[in-house]
């Protein structure tokens, strides 16, 4: 860009300009967006300006490619792989997206909702490192859950209606 091979629209920004654009409250709510807003005060500190890296090309084309690409749900029905579905209390996935998943899933055995969670699973907070590891693990030793099977596929409207 700076030897002017890449034309103005082209929508790409040099990296300086992309990191001259982030201050620290962009930086904080980057992170914040990933824990359950209850844990606002207690937030480890991710993100720096010093250490905080930012591609506004990079990030445009993940983007875009997301728009572009087709939901991957209904490659899954034909699946056999077992799995589980893990869904954070706070995760800014949305929840559509999720059940969508478990709905078009067979091989999904089993769905944990994580009660005061955020998308962060593993963040250093009580005892939530603790309750992700021991899901995985009963899930991979085919040993039984910690936590209720839910929501279920019956479960999805209900669980979509209640705004967990």
């Amino acid at each position: 860009m700076r030897l002017g091979l890449l034309s103005p629209d082209s929508a790409l920004i040099g990296q300086a300009e992309g990191d001259n654009a982030f201050t620290a409250a962009d930086l904080g709510s980057d992170t914040a967006s990933g824990y359950c807003a209850g844990d606002a005060h207690r937030i480890p500190a991710e993100d720096t300006a010093r250490n905080f890296s930012f591609s506004a090309a990079a990030s445009l084309r993940v983007q875009q490619s997301i728009k572009d690409s087709p939901s991957i749900a209904p490659l899954l029905r034909r699946s056999r792989t077992p799995a589980m579905l893990m869904i954070a209390a706070c995760s800014s996935q949305v929840r559509q997206w999720e059940t969508a998943v478990l709905a078009d899933d067979p091989a999904i055995r089993r769905t944990q909702y994580m009660p005061g969670v955020g998308h962060h699973m593993w963040n250093g907070l009580d005892d939530n490192d603790r309750r992700a590891a021991a899901t995985i693990m009963a899930f991979l030793q085919d040993q039984p859950a910690p936590l209720p099977n839910y929501p279920t596929r019956r479960d999805i409207p209900a669980f979509l209606r209640a705004h967990k």
